[in-house]
């Protein structure tokens, strides 16, 4: 399966088990987070996922997030735009590192039998078992 597909399946598995809100909160590195102060849209294209975080508690209320997995040597980045913070995150280019949400990006860059060794590795084992059922 398409790594880019199987990053979309797990997001919005996690969406549907009602855990978006904690999952954001820790990959993102929010505090006091709570379902009534953000908005969140994912959109999947090309071979990009795209997710706006658009939220009432941060200093950077107007957040994009897009995962690139096209192959490419380009580094991730934050970029301004207007009064929004891009990050642009290539996983072909991601290495293991102490960034929750690089982690998670490095994540969908492996091999399907060694994502759950390293998922369990940073993760909370809820969001292991919503990796191991779309993985299955």
């Amino acid at each position: 399966m398409n790594k880019r597909i199987l990053m979309g399946k797990y997001i919005r598995k996690i969406k549907r088990t009602k855990e978006l809100t904690s999952f954001i909160a820790f990959i993102f590195d929010y505090d006091n987070f709570n379902d009534y102060n953000y908005i969140f849209r994912m959109k999947e294209e090309d071979n990009r996922i795209i997710i706006d975080i658009y939220d009432n508690i941060s200093d950077n209320r107007f957040n994009r997030y897009i995962f690139n997995f096209n192959n490419s040597n380009l580094k991730s980045r934050v970029v301004k735009e207007g009064n929004v913070f891009v990050n642009y995150i290539n996983i072909s280019s991601l290495n293991d590192c102490n960034n929750k949400l690089y982690k998670f990006g490095y994540l969908f860059k492996l091999d399907k039998d060694k994502m759950v060794e390293y998922a369990n590795s940073f993760l909370d084992k809820k969001y292991v078992d919503i990796l191991v059922s779309i993985l299955k």
